[in-house]
Formats: C-alpha cells, structure tokens, sequence
C-alpha cells in the first residue's frame, strides 16, 4: 500500500475501520437500497474485499508526531556502548500535521490515476 511509503504513516482504516471490530456484521452491513447500488450507509468506506462498491471513497490515516525535536533524549550509542543524552540539531519540522492532508492527498491521486491505468 503506498500509503506507507509516506514515513510517518503508522496506519489507514476505510470506513468505520477499526471500530468495524466493536460493531456486528448486521450493524456493520451496508444495506443497498435501490437498483443502482446505492447503499444507506456507507461503513465500508467505498471498499469491500479490496474492490469499490461505488460509494464514496472514506478513509483516514493515522500518523505518528515527529520524533526530531530539539529536546533532549536519549538512546543507544554503539561507541560508549551504553545510553547516552543527545539533542537534535539543525532546523526540524516540529509538527507534521500541515504538510500529511496535502502528501496523502497527491498519494491518493497516484494510486486512484495508477487504478484507471491499470484497468485500460
């Protein structure tokens, strides 16, 4: 999935995702109500079994906080071989969370454009 090739996506869940495992299967089930497919909810997100159901696209992506800050940490060093304070220098970007909407969206168009090539 080429949303994990984005380093700070920890995880994706369509629909109802994770809370689908709290629901029944009679909850969970998006009931069709019409002969063009169209269903009364849409808990499957646009995805069942890995296939579009024709409903709208739903997911979201879980992303972990940036861990290159300038406060002080610790961690292994091979040369001391014992744990050792250290501090990130240079100029980080302390939060992510501007930058991930506009990244998981150009994603999002490769893997839906790579979909439509991929079917002609």
């Amino acid at each position: 999935m080429l949303f994990f090739s984005v380093p700070a996506i920890k995880g994706i869940e369509f629909g109802s995702g994770f809370a689908a495992a709290q629901m029944t299967g009679s909850k969970h089930n998006d009931a069709i109500i019409n002969e063009k497919g169209e269903t009364k909810t849409n808990y499957a997100g646009g995805i069942n079994g890995g296939v579009t159901n024709g409903n709208e696209l739903y997911f979201k992506v879980a992303v972990k906080p940036t861990s290159s800050t300038p406060q002080q940490q610790q961690t292994w060093n091979n040369a001391t071989q014992s744990v050792n304070d250290f501090v990130v220098k240079g100029r980080h970007d302390l939060c992510i969370a501007l930058r991930v909407p506009v990244v998981i969206e150009a994603v999002t168009a490769i893997v839906l454009a790579d979909l439509v090539f991929h079917n002609r």
